[in-house]
């Protein structure tokens, strides 16, 4: 079956599909996001821990730094003591490493890293290295050598696993791209003094081609024009491992949400819930909590085989297998407990341990099973790659809230109102024309329109026609001009 991924450049999502099942889902956040670079101020210092909180807005939670992550700031090997590099309200420059999670800050690295398709740049760390998923001898020592001679002086270099088979030219490009990033960087941290964000990796579709385009996608779908030249810029630009000729690009035009002709909205709905189905007609149970993610495993209706070991032994494998999924749908990160229906023969454990780790090894975040406690537990850890999807959309009501994406075609709301009931034709952007409101009914209607003297006017608009219809034009402008002066630029 085909790979392909899914993008909502309207909603800031991408999917990724493979054998019609949703593998991934990717939600760009506005807040702090991994990769994010700040000019902070040191605001406190905890000795007895080796770790300081630096303040990263003039609004918003502090980032907390241990002395592990500020290996650029010692000035000597032998400092041991955070108060020996930073001093309160001294600035510094930090990047997001792992995103915030409850009412913890996000956490902080002094240690740069500007992430392109194929190569990492460090300005701070005079190192080469090739990522160990290149298992050709020959190819780590050429990359190796290669980045010997293109390594920007007093700078570090980590060569990803999607530089194999490229041509220097490529790389060399990326590398160029990647210096130019950080000169813009050093521009402002010369002139900024307060603290404030300098760098944010934002751009959706250039992630999803860094980071989760690959050989094997053969389709990408996406709900916008303006998106689709941007995916061909990329794809043209970074001339990926798959020639464009091979990856079929398509734009999605139909009427119908692109979210729910995949079931992706459908898909995040499901994961929400604590409670998954297995097709044994067994179930498990995933609560989220701040240190640790618990998974439990129970038998349900399952019930067709005469052996109770062999029925024990069946629902755990179908159980590691949803769980393994579960994993990387959820984006579930940190340490993870499960419990599995208890089994006596150490046989019957290995077995189950044997085909868990099997699954894992599919997970692009590395999950590590730790060991197998004494009371039946199984603990393993899974590395951070961004909020889960819990953390993202955890405080909606699943039972009550409605997800509300916003469609590719137009749509219409209705804002009631005590005096009259006036309707407003909106578009794609409503955010951006309407800013915070709050429309109580969301009804599809062919064509609707506003009438003069209506509050948003005087609050939003600037052209007021007391006799002639307000109409929107050009909606992606926000232009409103008066019928009549529309009607005369009409040719019949």
């Amino acid at each position: 079956m085909v790979k392909k991924i899914i993008i909502s450049y309207f909603n800031n999502l991408a999917a990724i599909i493979h054998n019609n099942k949703i593998e991934e889902i990717l939600v760009i956040n506005q807040n702090y996001q991994v990769n994010d670079i700040y000019i902070g101020t040191v605001q406190k210092i905890f000795s007895s821990i080796n770790a300081a909180f630096i303040k990263l807005g003039k609004y918003g939670k502090s980032g907390f730094i241990h002395l592990s992550d500020s290996k650029s700031l010692k000035r000597s090997r032998y400092i041991n003591h955070i108060t020996d590099i930073l001093s309160i309200n001294q600035v510094i420059l930090v990047q997001v490493i792992k995103e915030p999670t409850g009412n913890k800050g996000p956490r902080l690295t002094a240690n740069i890293h500007l992430h392109g398709k194929y190569l990492i740049l460090m300005p701070f760390c005079n190192t080469i290295s090739v990522s160990h998923k290149i298992y050709d001898d020959n190819e780590r020592k050429y990359l190796y050598s290669l980045s010997i001679l293109i390594k920007p002086e007093m700078m570090g270099l980590l060569v990803k696993p999607s530089a194999e088979g490229i041509t220097e030219k490529v790389i060399l490009q990326d590398l160029d791209y990647l210096k130019k990033q950080w000169y813009f960087i050093e521009k402002l941290v010369i002139t900024q003094s307060s603290p404030m964000l300098i760098y944010k990796d934002e751009d959706l579709i250039k992630r999803v081609i860094r980071d989760f385009y690959e050989k094997s996608i053969k389709k990408i779908i996406i709900d916008s024009e303006n998106g689709l030249k941007l995916l061909y810029y990329y794809l043209s630009k970074w001339q990926c491992i798959s020639p464009i000729a091979y990856t079929k690009l398509q734009l999605y035009d139909k009427s119908e949400c692109i979210l729910e002709q995949f079931n992706i909205k459908k898909t995040i709905k499901e994961v929400l819930k604590p409670k998954v189905k297995l097709l044994s007609g067994g179930y498990i149970f995933i609560e989220n909590y701040e240190a640790l993610t618990v998974i439990d495993v129970n038998s349900g209706s399952f019930n067709k085989s005469d052996n109770s070991k062999e029925t024990i032994l069946r629902t755990n494998f179908y159980a590691a297998i949803e769980i393994a999924y579960q994993l990387r749908i959820r984006n579930i990160n940190g340490v993870i407990i499960i419990d599995f229906i208890d089994m006596r023969s150490q046989r019957d454990q290995l077995q189950l341990l044997e085909h868990f780790n099997r699954l894992l090894k599919l997970d692009h975040a590395k999950p590590q099973i730790v060991q197998l406690s004494e009371l039946g537990l199984v603990e393993l850890t899974r590395r951070r790659r961004g909020q889960s999807l819990q953390e993202i959309f955890g405080n909606l009501n699943i039972k009550k809230s409605k997800f509300r994406f916003f469609f590719n075609h137009q749509f219409s709301l209705n804002i009631n109102n005590n005096n009259s009931q006036k309707h407003i034709l909106a578009y794609k952007n409503i955010r951006s024309l309407f800013f915070n409101k709050k429309f109580s009914k969301n009804i599809l209607l062919e064509y609707k329109f506003f009438y003069a003297f209506v509050y948003l006017y005087s609050k939003y608009f600037i052209s007021i026609d007391d006799i002639n219809t307000i109409h929107l034009f050009n909606p992606k402008a926000n232009y409103i001009i008066p019928l009549v002066f529309y009607l005369s630029f009409i040719k019949y």
